[in-house]
């Protein structure tokens, strides 16, 4: 039925336990609250940047040194930090990775030169010596690599106004809820920068989240 719904994860042990239930837990609040009037295609088509970028707002929690100690009693400090350098490392391979995807899905790829093209774009974002052998493997259908990039630039803006809106705290708040389902309803019949627009009257910045992995706010 469509009213019921499940959230499973395979746990492997580790914090990415916590960080994949929150991330899919996104997905799942994003869907289950869409509005069930809406046309299959606006429900479960679209532009996935929208839905990946509540993914990653649910997911931020576990790195949100307020909301640990809240919940948890535990001090966040050093998770947050470590999130902030994993997700640095994860937003320059992708980077990489798209520029490398849009090369590979030219007009006329070289192909013999494409694992080594592959090796030196993923490695120079990264910084660590990247093995070419997955240079077909590790490819995202259909540019699903962008809605990641935009999705994490989408979620600063909607952390940002959960914080001005409900405070630092929004997750307490009951109005937060009420917010964010009614963002949740709209489904993905908008994409990435016209919901932002429409709900925020922003325009989609990657200057907010290149700044938030600089360290600053």
């Amino acid at each position: 039925m469509p009213e019921e719904i499940y959230l499973v994860v395979a746990p492997v042990g580790g914090p990415g336990d916590f960080e994949a239930l929150f991330h899919e837990a996104g997905h799942t609040e994003h869907y289950a609250n869409v509005d069930p009037a809406f046309a299959f295609e606006y429900r479960h088509l679209g532009d996935n940047a929208v839905t990946e970028s509540f993914a990653f707002l649910f997911e931020s929690l576990t790195a949100e040194p307020a909301w640990l100690a809240d919940r948890l009693g535990a001090t966040g400090d050093e998770a947050s930090a470590q999130a902030r350098a994993v997700k640095l490392v994860f937003v320059r391979r992708y980077a990489a990775k798209l520029a490398y995807e849009l090369e590979l899905g030219g007009a006329a790829p070289e192909l013999e030169a494409m694992p080594s093209r592959y090796k030196e774009l993923l490695g120079g974002a990264t910084r660590v010596e990247w093995p070419a052998v997955s240079w077909l493997d590790d490819v995202d259908e259909g540019f699903y690599v962008a809605c990641y990039l935009r999705a994490w630039a989408l979620e600063t803006h909607w952390r940002r106004a959960l914080r001005e809106r409900f405070g630092d705290r929004w997750w307490r708040s009951a109005e937060a809820g009420a917010w964010l389902r009614d963002l949740w309803s709209e489904g993905q019949r908008l994409n990435a920068e016209e919901l932002l627009a429409q709900t925020l009257g922003e325009e989609l910045d990657f200057g907010l989240l290149a700044a938030e992995l600089s360290g600053g706010e």
